[in-house]
C-alpha cells in the first residue's frame, strides 16, 4: 500500500477540504438540518459541478474518471466537514452497483445523470428483522406478467423521500423464506405508486425513513444484476458502502480532535492553558493514536477494494476499530470541553451526532467483529496459527 499522496490526490484534498470547510459552516449546518429534506439542492449542485459525484465514474459516462482511493480523499474531508447531502448515498448505491453489475443501458441513461447531480440514490436493504443480516430480507417481488409487483417494509433508509431511486433488495423466491437465494436488486423509483415513506426519529443530522412498498410495478429492466442472484452483488455493494464510511468516520475523529486540540490551548485554568497540563497531552496524544490508526485501517480497505483484493477482514477491522475506540475519542473531546461541548453553536455536536448514526449505519462493532471471526476460520494465517497453537 502506498501511503503518500500524488500530486492530483493532494490538489483533489485541498479542493475537497476548502469548499466543504465554506459551504458547511456551522450556521448552514444548522439552517440545513431544520429543512424538510435534510439538505440544500444547491450545495447538491454545488457538488456535481466541482466533479465530486461523478468522480470514479469513467469519462464515457460523463464522469471524471478518478480512482477509489480519489473518491476516499474526498469522502474524508466530507466527513470532516458533516457534510450535510445524500452525496455518499448516490455513491454507495447508486455510482458503485451500477458500475459493477449494471446493463450498458442503464449506466448509459443514469450515470451521466448522477455525475451532473441530476439523480439522487439511496439503499433499502434493511427491514425489522433484517437489519444487519440480510439475509433474513422478507419484502417480495412477485412474478407479474413481464415485470414484479413489489411488497414489504424497509427501515433507515437515508434521504429516503428526496431519492429519485431506491437500490432495493427483495426475494424473487417465493419458496425461499431466509438464506442467501432467491434475493435479487432493483432499482426502484422513488416516485411511482404504491411507496409510502414515514420519516424516523434519529441522532444524527440524516434523514432516515420507513419506507413500505404496497404492490410496487416494477420491470425486468428495473432489476440490477440477474434475478435470484442478487446476494453477491448486495454483499459487494455492502463491503464498498462500509469501506466508505469508514473513511467519512475518519474524518469525524479528526475534526473532533482538531477542534479540541484547539479549545486546550485556549481554554485556561489556574493562570494557564489546559493543554499545558500532561494528562490533558496524555488524553489527546491517545486520541490522536485512536484516529490515525482507524484512518489508515479505513485506507489500506479502499487500498484493496481498488486492487481488486479481499477486503471482508480489512473493512470490518476498520469498522470495529473507529466504532469502539472511536467512542473514546468523542468521549475524550467532551471531557476536555466540559459544557462547551454540547453548544449547538460549537461543531463538536455535529461531530459527536454524525459519529453515534455511523457507529450502527450497516452494522456495529459486534457484527464485524462476527465477520472478523469467521475470515479468520477460513483463511490459514502462519502467525495467528501460531498463537492458537502456543493457547
Amino acid at each position: 500500500m502506498e501511503f503518500g499522496l500524488n500530486e492530483i490526490q493532494e490538489e483533489f484534498k485541498s479542493t475537497a477540504h476548502k469548499f466543504f470547510k465554506e459551504t458547511c459552516s456551522i450556521s448552514e449546518l444548522r439552517k440545513v438540518e431544520t429543512l424538510n429534506n435534510g439538505f440544500s439542492p444547491a450545495l447538491y449542485k454545488e457538488i456535481a459541478e466541482l466533479g465530486f459525484l461523478g468522480l470514479i465514474i469513467p469519462e464515457e459516462y460523463g464522469g471524471v474518471g478518478g480512482s477509489l482511493m480519489d473518491l476516499a480523499i474526498v469522502v474524508e474531508e466530507a466527513g470532516w466537514a458533516a457534510l450535510p447531502a445524500p452525496f455518499l448515498s448516490t455513491i454507495s448505491y447508486g455510482v458503485i452497483p451500477l458500475l459493477e453489475n449494471g446493463t450498458e443501458e442503464q449506466k448509459r441513461m443514469l450515470l451521466p445523470q448522477i455525475a451532473e447531480g441530476k439523480l439522487i440514490f439511496t439503499g433499502a436493504m434493511s427491514e425489522p428483522k433484517a437489519h444487519y443480516d440480510l439475509r433474513h430480507v422478507a419484502a417480495l417481488a412477485d412474478a407479474d406478467g413481464d415485470g414484479y409487483s413489489l411488497s414489504g417494509k424497509k427501515l433507515f433508509v437515508p434521504f429516503g423521500e428526496s431519492a429519485d431511486y431506491l437500490l432495493t433488495l427483495a426475494r424473487t423466491s417465493s419458496g425461499q423464506s431466509v438464506g442467501e437465494q432467491g434475493l435479487s436488486l432493483f432499482l426502484v423509483k422513488g416516485s411511482q405508486p404504491g411507496i409510502h415513506f414515514k420519516p424516523l426519529p434519529a441522532v444524527g443530522p440524516d434523514r432516515l425513513y420507513e419506507v413500505e412498498y404496497q404492490n410496487v410495478t416494477l420491470l425486468s429492466s428495473d432489476a440490477l444484476g440477474d434475478i435470484n442472484n442478487g446476494w453477491s452483488v448486495t454483499q459487494k455493494t455492502i463491503q464498498m458502502a462500509a469501506a466508505l464510511q469508514c473513511v467519512e468516520m475518519a474524518g469525524v475523529l479528526r475534526r473532533a480532535l482538531e477542534v479540541t486540540n484547539d479549545y486546550v490551548k485556549e481554554r485556561r485554568q489556574f493562570g494557564r492553558p489546559i493543554g499545558s497540563y500532561q494528562s490533558v497531552q496524555h488524553r489527546l496524544s491517545d486520541m490522536f493514536t485512536i484516529v490515525e490508526g482507524g484512518r489508515l485501517a479505513a485506507y489500506q480497505a479502499i487500498w484493496r477494494l481498488e486492487a481488486g483484493l479481499p477486503a471482508e477482514r480489512e473493512v470490518s477491522i476498520a469498522k470495529v476499530w473507529l466504532g469502539k475506540a472511536g467512542q473514546n475519542v468523542l468521549t475524550g473531546a467532551h471531557q476536555l470541553h466540559g459544557g462547551m461541548g454540547i453548544d449547538l453553536d460549537y461543531p463538536l455536536q455535529f461531530c459527536y451526532r454524525r459519529f453515534k448514526s455511523q457507529q450502527l449505519n450497516l452494522g456495529n462493532a459486534s457484527a464485524f467483529l462476527k465477520q472478523i471471526s469467521q475470515s479468520l476460520g477460513k483463511q490459514s494465517n502462519p502467525a495467528i496459527d501460531s498463537i492458537a497453537v502456543r493457547s
